[in-house]
């Protein structure tokens, strides 16, 4: 029910983006009426530009609406994210930096705070969807005073798709974030923790481990706990604990109604299975929807256990090679704390000998 519930949200999302976006280019013929076949040039091409223009700016300041809450309650700005550049704030000031995108992630706004004990956190996570609310009032308002529709209504449109999106009380979004935090309001110190290990994976990865972060927790209720129980295991993977690992992600697996944990638990327990050398087990769910699709994602730890799927199960010597490739490439710029660095680097240089 709950994927079914998803799809709906994403479709309805995008008839309003795409509804948005055919006003930008009517909208167009409301500035510069056309007078000629030159003139349906212009238009389209400045309705594209209108629309992609304001797509980037609505996405960015959703962001500096997280950012500008979380100041409010007691934020500390980290750095802030659009695609695969971040700007960081370091003791010699702000820098850019090229970081691998992290899976589901546009734009960033990476944030710290101290007081583990804040409830204030839904108020940083409501911070973009109250930027939405706010452009749709405004781009209202302009419609009401000038009469004119089409360019107020593509952005009323826009920011109706995004509010739709990141609203959604399921999933990764902010809205789900804000109901997991109401309905469980003793998590805030767990959603801290959290955000002090992506603002160390994305500012300065290497002065860290995931150990400093990762908590022994059950399998509880929501992501944030699942996350720690999911982190936990990787540390027992770190130190060669495979059986108690295996027994950890197969029970999250089978418990978890959470789509990102599932698929992320499968992956890891896929490389699980490949060290402990379980070869049907691992050729099993090397066939699974949701690990094929992870094992093409340029994430360096993911084209790492890609790479040791294809040289030891799949013996695709093909794709073994460009997962290397691959690996190499993203490993160094990924969002991976020291231990994670050094684990994946070994195993990388482990399959490397033995191709």
């Amino acid at each position: 029910m709950k994927k079914v519930w998803n799809w709906f949200v994403i479709g309805l999302s995008a008839v309003f983006a795409f509804w948005g976006a055919s006003y930008c280019f009517i909208g167009m013929e409301e500035v510069l009426p056309i007078q000629s076949d030159e003139g349906v040039f212009w238009n389209v091409g400045l309705g594209y530009l209108w629309f992609m223009g304001t797509l980037y700016l609505t996405i960015i300041l959703h962001e500096l609406g997280h950012a500008f809450f979380g100041w409010l309650t007691g934020f500390k700005l980290a750095a802030l994210g659009l695609g695969n550049r971040l700007l960081v704030k370091t003791d010699q000031g702000w820098k850019w930096k090229k970081t691998v995108i992290v899976q589901g992630a546009v734009a960033q706004y990476i944030g710290v705070k101290k007081d583990e004990n804040d409830p204030r956190a839904i108020l940083m996570f409501a911070g973009g969807l109250i930027v939405h609310l706010g452009l749709i009032t405004l781009f209202t308002l302009i419609g009401l005073l000038t009469g004119k529709w089409d360019l107020p209504l593509s952005q009323i449109l826009l920011n109706l798709s995004f509010l739709v999106l990141n609203a959604n009380p399921s999933g990764m979004v902010d809205g789900a974030k804000i109901q997991e935090l109401r309905a469980h309001p003793d998590y805030s110190h767990l959603t801290y923790r959290a955000l002090a290990q992506t603002a160390q994976m994305m500012v300065d990865p290497t002065a860290a481990n995931l150990s400093d972060f990762a908590l022994d927790l059950p399998i509880l209720p929501g992501h944030l706990p699942q996350i720690h129980y999911l982190n936990w295991t990787e540390l027992l993977i770190f130190k060669g604990d495979y059986q108690q690992a295996q027994e950890r992600l197969e029970t999250l697996i089978a418990e978890s109604d959470n789509d990102y944990i599932i698929k992320s638990a499968k992956l890891i327990l896929l490389e699980v299975y490949i060290l402990r050398g379980l070869e049907e087990e691992a050729r099993a769910l090397g066939q699974d929807k949701q690990v094929k699709a992870l094992l093409k994602y340029p994430m360096g730890n993911y084209q790492v256990i890609a790479a040791l799927y294809h040289q030891r199960i799949s013996k695709d010597s093909k794709a073994l090679k460009k997962s290397l490739a691959l690996a190499k490439k993203s490993l160094p710029n990924s969002p991976l704390l020291a231990d994670e660095q050094s684990f994946y680097g070994e195993l990388l240089q482990q399959i490397e000998v033995c191709s």
